[in-house]
């Protein structure tokens, strides 16, 4: 057996088992749910029906002691089985045929195999099994591998963005065999010893005694029928039946027996006319099941226009229901009873496991919540730090201080500001010498060319405060603005990113960026984006070196720069994708997240960004460098590179 499945059984609850063919009835009897192992062979049980073996054969557990591995969930067993025997049919794009209508046909069509959407898909593995048309679904969500189940993991697998396979397998119920000696004990009729009963016996207790004796003998002769007929019919895979229930449908009561179980069972009459009936009613039950096993076989066909069966098929699904319907009208209190208390303490179980989770939910929340003001508390210091130091590498480069700097003149008297303060209260607007000249709209839309846009652009700064009079680490206030960063990066977005694309064809690749670039109105420096409230109503906020803003203030762009010497590795471009991927979920408008560094990238960064936007189909769908947060949202993330005063988008390429 495949060695991940066996590691993921053996993290199940487990608990001893024992007596051989007698212990797997017991947990059939119970409707276990499971996988059991004497040591080398496997058996798979859903929910009292034995489902497959591997690595050995039924005969390996005659007499064997092990263990029992309760599963989690029903639907896992009934995967490990499908998956072990499983062929690849087809597959798709949930774009082009989502997971819910496939589930539909398959269903109707008595389907057995199962649905994996694993490709292409971030978030984790998802699985829909079936037998018969019946399904259950599982799901195996991020890095913890947290088990979803039922509804939930089919929600949210019809909701992913990827591909998924359909696979056809074949599926036998395995009858559990009789322990050894059990039947001849049955055989025998009972022999009274004592003579003192032989006087006082009465004739009804004699007659009771032959006609159990008759019985008994004819019951023994009767070969077992590997095929059920229409009264054994087995049930659907959600309500497999265990051996108790098999032994209610193959023993025949009169009503009396039914309301008196002291009474005697009433011996069978016309039995050469029953007979006949029976073994008519077994022929036609072997044809049925032929062919309803060849139906489940088979793989239906996803586009219901293509399936001229459809009807056949469906009508036969509702016949399974209704025999399954009948099946369940004819059990015993005893069994009822059973399955109540299995109910009963699945329900326990789950009560239990759901007060667990809320639990763990309120810890990671807190934690969350404290990682957040330690990170706020961090990036403040962090700042403050980065103007400090600025602030004397400055000095040491002028081999002066500030104060000598005014005595001679360099710098015009006024406040002296850090360079983090001149920033946060700076502002670039993006505005035309004449509207009725080149804009970017005009360029977008090919009626203009850069040289006429770049003439009539200009890129206006405006302060919180008097700027005329200020100096920023020793240094005027303009000179301080005219070598920064910031604004270099904000001439290149609006008087070359857009002709780049143009030029190189990437209009299509580069929508999202494309069309927002005419909408630029203003650049903020060290600007902040809400991101909504949490369960304390407390704001939620990301801050960012530079945030790119449309006229009605929503963000277009944000944008952190590197200019150490340093390399980029990969935790700035995941801290981008992550505050990225909470900004685009309440802003529509915003169309890119940019990383820009004065050194280079390195690997990590480079595969963070290759984790983050998919690649192959994925990008393909909506651009490069795509990141997806949902089938309809998400946005283009860019890793750009400064080559003295040009810019160079190293990711995407164009």
């Amino acid at each position: 057996m495949d060695s991940e499945i066996v590691d993921a059984v053996l993290d199940w609850d487990s608990t001893p088992f024992s007596g051989g063919y007698e212990g797997l009835s017991e947990l059939a009897d119970g409707e276990f749910s499971g996988a059991i192992t004497e040591g080398t062979a496997w058996a798979f049980m859903l929910k009292g029906r034995v489902i497959g073996i591997e690595d050995g054969t039924m005969s390996a557990f005659e007499r064997a002691d092990g263990t029992a591995y309760i599963a989690p969930s029903p639907a896992l067993p009934l995967l490990y089985v499908l998956q072990s025997r499983g062929e690849k049919q087809t597959q798709y794009y949930t774009n082009e045929k989502p997971i819910s209508e496939a589930d539909e046909t398959l269903s109707s069509g008595g389907f057995t195999g199962y649905i994996e959407l694993s490709e292409n898909v971030l978030s984790g593995d998802y699985y829909t099994v079936y037998h018969k048309g019946k399904s259950m679904s599982v799901a195996f969500v991020g890095n913890s591998q947290q088990l979803l189940t039922d509804d939930e993991a089919f929600e949210r697998a019809d909701d992913e963005v990827g591909i998924y396979s359909v696979y056809a397998a074949d599926l036998e119920l395995l009858e559990i065999p009789e322990p050894a000696g059990a039947s001849d004990s049955t055989e025998q009729p009972p022999e009274d010893t004592d003579p003192s009963n032989a006087n006082g016996e009465t004739a009804a207790e004699t007659s009771r005694g032959d006609s159990t004796a008759a019985e008994s003998d004819s019951q023994s002769q009767i070969p077992e029928d590997t095929h059920p007929s229409a009264e054994q019919a087995s049930p659907p895979v959600d309500e497999p039946a265990g051996s108790a229930a098999k032994a209610t449908s193959n023993r025949s009561t009169s009503p009396t027996a039914e309301s008196d179980e002291n009474t005697p069972a009433v011996t069978r009459t016309n039995s050469s006319s029953n007979g006949t009936e029976a073994d008519t009613a077994a022929t036609e039950s072997v044809f049925n099941d032929e062919a309803e096993w060849r139906n489940s076989k088979t793989i239906p066909s996803l586009d219901p226009s293509d399936d001229p069966s459809e009807t056949e098929q469906t009508t036969r699904s509702q016949q399974s229901t209704a025999q399954s319907r009948s099946a369940l009208g004819s059990m015993s209190r005893r069994q009822l009873q059973k399955r109540l208390k299995r109910a009963e303490q699945i329900m326990q179980k789950a009560e239990a496991q759901h007060e667990q989770l809320v639990e763990q939910r309120d810890v990671l929340k807190a934690e969350r919540d404290s990682a957040r003001e330690e990170l706020r508390a961090v990036k403040t210091k962090l700042s403050e730090a980065e103007a400090e130091i600025e602030r004397l590498n400055s000095q040491l480069e002028s081999g002066a201080s500030p104060q000598s700097n005014l005595d001679d003149n360099i710098v015009p008297s006024g406040r002296s500001m850090s360079t983090t303060e001149a920033l946060k209260g700076t502002n670039l607007l993006v505005r035309y010498a004449s509207k009725g000249d080149s804009t970017l709209e005009d360029a977008a839309s090919g009626s203009a060319d850069q040289p006429a846009v770049k003439q009539n652009l200009r890129i206006d700064p405006h302060t919180t405060f008097d700027s005329e009079h200020v100096s920023v680490d020793g240094q005027p206030f303009e000179a301080f603005l005219d070598s920064r960063i910031e604004l270099k990066f904000v001439r290149w977005l609006t008087e070359e990113f857009l002709f780049d694309i143009r030029e190189t064809n990437n209009q299509a690749d580069l929508n999202g960026i494309y069309e927002a670039l005419p909408a630029i109105n203003r650049a903020e420096l060290r600007g902040s984006i809400s991101l909504g409230t949490d369960e304390d109503e407390d704001e939620l906020t990301a801050t960012f070196d530079l945030v790119v803003r449309d006229k009605r203030d929503r963000p277009l762009f944000v944008a952190d720069f590197n200019e150490s010497k340093q390399p980029v590795g990969g935790g700035m471009v995941n801290t981008l994708i992550r505050d990225g991927s909470e900004i685009v979920q309440q802003n529509e408008s915003f169309a890119a997240a940019f990383a820009v560094t004065t050194s280079y990238y390195k690997g990590a960064a480079l595969d963070a960004a290759a984790d983050a936007t998919g690649g192959g189909l994925l990008s393909a769908s909506r651009g490069k460098s795509f990141v997806y947060i949902s089938r309809k949202q998400g946005f283009h993330l860019c890793l750009v590179e400064q080559l003295d005063d040009t810019f160079d988008l190293h990711v995407p390429e164009l």
